[in-house]
């Protein structure tokens, strides 16, 4: 049995989502597609703008046949780490081929830049960066133009970084998966509105979201009752936990370091979601770093509860009958878990407390207890 594995955060789906999907169904002779998804909270340090409950919908009628969830400790964290516990999750899953769109779709290239990140060579030259105080991104990528200088082109894309990272995961680990990266065509990461396309950018897609009246045309699926999550339905709560945590209790969190909470307790005025960012931006403490450390600030994520070990449970999003023959299978060999009843691992009742503050003042959805079946 062949089962492809993609990485998502559908946040939205868009498009170019599809055209991934349509193309490892028409062009590779794959039996399923399994996704593991950030749940509610998402990589560049935010609220996914739509929840994990209508994107799980969303993927499976897509043609995604089970969707797995990436816990949101790794979900928010950086690129190596998103990357090397979705790899994980999706290796436990049995796949044995995995997708990923890219603007070089050059697979030998890819991972010689993925072996080069292994190397002693640039270990060292990072911790040389490092000691400069640049931060971990600026560094990483400084020490790889170190090696060679033309890797420039291919890491200034941001979805060639993180197709990298899946490499390396898959390399460091000895994980049996055949990798396929999948040339992205008409829009790009960055990219705003482009004409004569359906597919647009994603960045582009949530900032239409965050408009009265979106554009539907560019959305594969009906945005009706689709409730809207951005950075300032949550600015309130920040701000109330950053004036009131003392300075140990700043230490405590994931993520903090450095005398971080110092800067957080300097804050005089609290104007806005985007001014307090941009005040705690520094040449050390990038903005996504700023805003992933915002959410776990937010949810109250410890420095004891991040762990390097083997993930102690899959969490089940959604399926269909043909994801529902896969989990048969999985079953088998990981501890699975679909419905939310007592007695489970804490890291599953965390994942509830975390949905309750994504939808802060509205009834947690009775579907968060259950998986989506199509």
């Amino acid at each position: 049995m062949r089962i492809a594995g993609i990485v998502t955060e559908f946040n939205p789906i868009t498009y170019g989502h599809l055209y991934l999907i349509n193309k490892i169904k028409s062009e590779y002779n794959m039996d399923s597609i399994i996704s593991v998804m950030s749940p509610n909270f998402v990589m560049r340090g935010e609220p996914a703008i739509i929840s994990k409950i209508e994107r799980t919908k969303m993927a499976l009628k897509s043609g995604i046949d089970l969707v797995l969830e990436l816990p949101t400790i790794y979900a928010v964290e950086a690129a190596d780490i998103f990357a090397s516990r979705s790899i994980e999750i999706l290796n436990t899953a049995g796949i044995t081929d995995l997708f990923f769109g890219v603007e070089c779709d050059d697979i030998n290239l890819l991972k010689e830049i993925a072996k080069a990140e292994l190397s002693k060579e640039y270990i060292k030259h990072l911790k040389e960066y490092l000691k400069e105080g640049l931060s971990f991104n600026t560094a990483s990528k400084k020490s790889l133009y170190q090696i060679n200088p033309h890797y420039e082109d291919i890491l200034k894309e941001p979805n060639n970084s993180l197709a990298i990272e899946y490499i390396k995961a898959i390399i460091s680990n000895g994980y049996n998966i055949e990798i396929h990266p999948i040339k992205r065509v008409d829009s790009g990461y960055y990219d705003g509105f482009k004409k004569n396309t359906l597919i647009q950018s994603a960045s582009f897609l949530r900032d239409e979201l965050k408009k009265k009246r979106p554009n539907k045309k560019y959305f594969p699926y009906n945005l009706k009752h689709i409730e809207k999550h951005v950075n300032d339905d949550y600015f309130e709560l920040i701000k109330y936990k950053i004036i009131s945590s003392t300075l140990d209790d700043l230490r405590s969190i994931h993520g903090i370091t450095d005398g971080f909470e110092n800067k957080l307790k300097s804050i005089k005025t609290f104007k806005d979601y985007d001014t307090l960012v941009s005040d705690l931006v520094s040449k050390r403490d990038r903005e996504t770093k700023v805003k992933r450390i915002l959410i776990y600030l937010l949810l109250n994520i410890k420095k004891e509860e991040f762990k390097t070990t083997p993930l102690e449970y899959i969490k089940v999003l959604g399926f269909n009958e043909n994801g529902q023959d896969i989990l048969k299978i999985i079953k088998k060999k990981t501890n699975i878990i679909s419905s939310i009843k007592t007695n489970m691992n804490n890291g599953v009742y965390r994942e509830l407390d975390f949905s309750k503050i994504y939808y802060l003042t509205n009834d947690l959805s009775k579907e968060e207890y259950e998986p989506v079946i199509l």
